[in-house]
């Protein structure tokens, strides 16, 4: 769609126009920024370009990280890689809704069973066929202790029958219903292998890359496997992604050239690139979120008064503005953004409250607390300096906090889900009951606030099986009612997903879900010169 102010190339970027140059015009001709940008992804999403090798440098890699998806937790450097070369059955557009990948389409009965009917021609790089009996199988290994895999382990778990119906599609039957299925599908977990997969870092999977090199931890590299199955994907001749920890590192490569894109570039980083001539910043009002971590089942932090008074005594905009640098939203201790479906928009926003922290304290049998709040560079850029914000503003509410800077090496491993209070994030999940379930049901095994709440589960169940949306919005409004209340989480906030990247790369509307455009950045860009 044309808007009617501007007239637009038919192919930008086939005549020399910039994105930067392409919004300085629109928005001169009376279009918002934001109504700009929008066109020139449409644009641009018409005319990818085919060829070149992209320099991607991502974070979070570690010596110990592997592809499979029965052990990964998914973090940047190695999710892209997984994606570049495996696929999943669905995956996720930037609207948040499921779109076909392996699975060509699906359709359910009322009592949870499916009939997921795969692509015709689907090659492995090793040249076999894809069946329905790869499915099956890759599905499976998520029974049982084998994997380590939390969230798929969840999703397979309710899954009563898997089975194979004919070489091209699959069915599953639910033991509790869920609706939400297709989405489920398109979990970094569930990346589907060759039926018998050994050693998933053989990179035998159907993704656009067949992988040439893997060093956990260091460097992925790929090239274009020539037979893969779709056109709209897989731009690039080849694929080299680094693990770069260092944000100021990323950024020194990126403005050197030694990169094209970057991810989660820092604040000064973000800053600076915004209006310099050559690069680009895409942001994205996302899912993503930065929060801290209270366990519910230990300390003075089991008494939910005791968590509450925190949770009132942060100034959260102080921290947006400073340590964020703007590029965030502040969080309400929900892990749904406000522009998700079924977001609980009843409940007060939390703002800097001395005065409600000190009488929650009072209720805990307290007159002032001192705790001890673990945070590293690892966990998110700014995770320390949030703390010392922290440290200032709970000082008034009669919190004294000692802020303990951990080693960013080993803090997913060994800080993060041990320790009493910590600094972490999550990516954020396309539907609510993905969300609450995998991240605060009873047992989630990726839970650092150890919540356990009867009713909330059983809100969960009754939801998600409920085909009337009315009654869903009723049911999930009270689930985060009580973890709003009751949890240990504080949200602290939505952080805008930001890609720092030359202004010769190309691309559509970019996900929300999580970073490096959820993390398949490799699989949807292109350079555009």
């Amino acid at each position: 769609m044309r808007h009617p102010k501007i007239a637009l190339p038919q192919d930008p970027s086939t005549r020399g126009l910039s994105r930067r140059d392409f919004i300085r015009a629109a928005t001169a001709a009376g279009l918002t920024v934001a109504m700009a940008s929008s066109l020139w992804s449409q644009a641009q999403a018409a005319t990818p370009k085919k060829g070149g090798t992209l320099r991607l440098g991502a974070d979070g890699g570690a010596t110990t990280d592997t592809l499979s998806p029965l052990q990964a937790l998914g973090v940047d450097h190695t999710a892209s890689a997984s994606f570049a070369t495996y696929d999943t059955l669905t995956e996720i557009d930037h609207e948040g809704n499921p779109q076909p990948s392996l699975a060509e389409s699906w359709e359910s009965n009322a009592d949870g069973t499916w009939a997921i009917r795969l692509r015709r021609g689907v090659e492995f790089h090793d040249g076999k066929a894809l069946t329905a009996d790869d499915v099956v199988w890759s599905l499976n290994q998520h029974r049982g202790d084998t994997s380590k895999n939390a969230e798929a382990r969840q999703i397979v778990g309710n899954m009563a029958e898997l089975r194979a119906d004919g070489p091209d599609t699959v069915v599953i039957r639910q033991a509790e219903v869920n609706f939400d299925l297709p989405s489920h599908l398109s979990s970094f977990g569930l990346l589907i292998g060759k039926e018998g997969t050994e050693n998933w870092d053989d990179g035998i999977g159907t993704g656009p890359y067949r992988m040439e090199r893997w060093d956990p931890g260091v460097r992925y590299v790929g090239r274009k496997f020539e037979n893969f199955y779709r056109d709209d994907q897989g731009h690039f001749d080849s694929v080299e992604s680094l693990n770069v920890p260092d944000a100021a590192a990323r950024a020194s490569a990126l403005l050197s050239g030694s990169l094209d894109v970057i991810g989660s570039p820092d604040v000064n980083t973000a800053t600076r690139l915004a209006d310099a001539a050559g690069f680009d910043l895409v942001q994205v009002s996302g899912t993503q979120h930065y929060t801290t971590d209270m366990r519910t089942d230990t300390g003075p932090l089991a008494d939910a008064n005791v968590r509450n008074a925190v949770k009132w005594g942060v100034r959260r905009q102080e921290i947006v503005d400073k340590v964020l640098g703007g590029f965030a939203t502040i969080g309400n201790d929900l892990p749904l953004a406000r522009n998700q479906k079924f977001y609980n928009d009843e409940l007060p926003q939390r703002e800097f409250d001395p005065d409600k922290a000190k009488w929650h304290l009072k209720q805990a049998g307290l007159d002032s607390l001192e705790l001890t709040f673990h945070t590293s560079d690892g966990a998110f850029a700014g995770a320390v300096d949030m703390g010392v914000l922290m440290q200032q503003s709970l000082a008034g509410a009669g919190i004294d906090i000692t802020v303990k800077r951990e080693p960013a090496d080993g803090y997913w491993s060994e800080v993060w889900m041990t320790d009493p209070w910590v600094a972490s994030y999550y990516n954020g999940r396309p539907t609510a009951d993905w969300m609450l379930t995998s991240q605060y049901s009873s047992g989630s095994k990726w839970d650092a606030t150890y919540f356990n709440n009867a009713l909330f589960d059983a809100l969960l169940t009754q939801a998600r099986a409920a085909p009337d949306e009315t009654k869903r919005r009723e049911l999930y409004f009270e689930a985060q009612r009580i973890l709003w209340e009751d949890g240990g989480v504080m949200v602290v906030a939505f952080v805008n997903i930001l890609i720092a990247a030359s202004d010769r790369m190309g691309h559509g509307g970019v996900g929300v879900s999580r970073r490096l455009d959820d993390a398949r950045l490799a699989r949807r860009w292109w350079f555009d010169s």
